[in-house]
C-alpha cells in the first residue's frame, strides 16, 4: 500500500474539487498552517489517513462467503464440542500477535 508521504510527494494528475463555507475554509487553513502544510496537503493527508482506517477496518471484518460457510458448518456439526485450536486461531486473527507484542 502507498504511504502517506509517497502520496503527498507524488506528481499530481487528478483534480478534486470541494465546496465549503468560509468558516470551514479558514478553520482548515489555520490547522494546516499550524502543522506547516498548505491546505491541499493538509486535506489530502487527513482524507488519506481516514481512507486507510476505513479500508483497514472493512478488510478486518470482511469474510469470504466460503470461510463464513465453513465456520457455520463447524459450529453446527456438534453444538457441544469445544472449538479446535485451528478455529480459535482463525477467530483471533492478528489480535493475539498484537497482544504478545505489547500492542
Amino acid at each position: 500500500m502507498t504511504t502517506l508521504d509517497e502520496t503527498l510527494k507524488s506528481a499530481k494528475s487528478a483534480r478534486l474539487e470541494i465546496k465549503t463555507t468560509d468558516f470551514v475554509k479558514e478553520f482548515i487553513k489555520k490547522a494546516a498552517s499550524i502543522q506547516g502544510l498548505d491546505m491541499t496537503s493538509f486535506i489530502m493527508a487527513s482524507a488519506f489517513e481516514k481512507a486507510e482506517a476505513v479500508i483497514e477496518s472493512h478488510r478486518r471484518i470482511e469474510v469470504s462467503e466460503e470461510t463464513f460457510s465453513r465456520v457455520q458448518q463447524i459450529l453446527l456439526e456438534d453444538e457441544t464440542a469445544a472449538p479446535s485450536e485451528a478455529l480459535l486461531r482463525l477467530m483471533r486473527g492478528n489480535h493475539e500477535n498484537r497482544r504478545d507484542a505489547g500492542m
